[in-house]
């Protein structure tokens, strides 16, 4: 694999991730535990507002960034809606990371055979191509298996009794 191409601000500790290097780097960084969430930042690009005064331009092509939410989390990055790029402020990526672990650690059984559901479409349709979308499927189903257990520990011991020597 190689190197994923991030541009970091030696003065402020902000980075640039050009278009889908965020969601390459997420998935590298964290062994594949999130590859699986796929947060779309421009699903509704319509709301996008400016701010009165935009706090930062793209290095790229100058448009001035809007502000987003990532996901339903509370950090908000900074996107280009020309190139697609997005500026995270100093401390932002390891915040999205934690919102990342939180929404795993904190899903259902429900919540996780919603994301079969979803997952298992997306190895059809999904924009990633079939290989790394049945990646995203068999981490989802790991996790599914993992939250049920917890969920149902009286099953895992039976199921461990069944179990050959």
């Amino acid at each position: 694999m190689g190197a994923i191409q991030v541009y970091r601000c030696s003065s402020c500790g902000g980075t640039w991730c050009p278009r889908d290097r965020l969601r390459l780097l997420k998935d590298r960084e964290s062994h594949g535990d999130y590859r699986w969430i796929d947060v779309d930042l421009w699903k509704e690009a319509q709301h996008f507002r400016l701010e009165s005064e935009p706090r930062y331009r793209c290095p790229l092509d100058g448009t001035a960034l809007t502000t987003v939410r990532y996901g339903e989390g509370n950090v908000a990055v900074d996107v280009c809606s020309r190139c697609r790029g997005i500026w995270l402020d100093k401390g932002e990526y390891d915040a999205i990371l934690a919102w990342l672990e939180e929404k795993v650690d904190s899903a259902s059984v429900e919540d996780y055979l919603d994301d079969v559901r979803e997952e298992l479409v997306g190895v059809f349709t999904g924009p990633e191509g079939p290989v790394e979308e049945i990646k995203n499927f068999g981490k989802v189903l790991y996790l599914l298996e993992l939250r049920f257990m917890l969920e149902h520990p009286r099953i895992e011991q039976i199921l461990d009794s069944l179990r050959l020597p």
